[in-house]
C-alpha cells in the first residue's frame, strides 16, 4: 500500500511538471531548414555558444545568416509572444512573433529586416511562418 502512495505521488509530481513548462520555454527544431532554437521568455538565462553574452531570453542558429539572439520580450501571453531579436554582428534586428503550436512553436517575421537561410551556400527566404518542433 505505501509503495503504491508513493508511486502515485511521484507521477501527479512528474504530471504537474510537464503541465506547468511554458510553451515559450525549451528547445525546438525544424529539420528541413536545419534551425534550432533554445528559448526562455519567461527569464534572461540563457547563454549563447560561442557569443560573450551574459545571458538572453533565447537563441536561433543553423542554416542562418549567423546567429540571431532574442533579447527583448515586447509582449507575452498564453499563445503568443513579440520578441526583438538581434543578429550577432549587432548589424540587423528583426521582431518575431511566436505563437505555440501543438508541435512546438511557429515563428513569424514581422516588418524590418529579414532574417535568411543558407542553402548551398546562398541566401534564401525563409517560409513565413515557419515551425519548429520541440525536442
Amino acid at each position: 500500500m505505501k509503495h503504491r502512495l508513493n508511486l502515485f505521488l511521484l507521477s501527479l509530481l512528474v504530471a504537474t511538471c510537464c503541465w506547468a513548462q511554458s510553451p515559450f520555454q525549451g528547445t525546438f527544431f525544424n529539420k528541413e531548414l536545419n534551425i534550432h532554437a533554445k528559448l526562455h521568455l519567461e527569464a534572461k538565462d540563457i547563454p549563447v555558444p560561442g557569443l560573450e553574452l551574459d545571458s538572453c531570453y533565447g537563441y536561433l542558429q543553423g542554416n542562418l545568416n549567423g546567429s540571431w539572439v532574442i533579447l527583448r520580450v515586447k509582449s507575452i501571453d498564453e499563445e503568443k509572444a513579440v520578441v526583438r531579436a538581434v543578429s550577432e554582428r549587432g548589424a540587423d534586428a528583426q521582431d518575431l512573433e511566436i505563437r505555440s503550436t501543438e508541435e512546438g512553436i511557429s515563428l513569424k517575421q514581422v516588418g524590418g529586416s529579414y532574417i535568411k537561410g543558407i542553402e548551398k551556400r546562398k541566401y534564401v527566404k525563409l517560409p513565413k511562418p515557419f515551425v519548429l518542433k520541440r525536442i
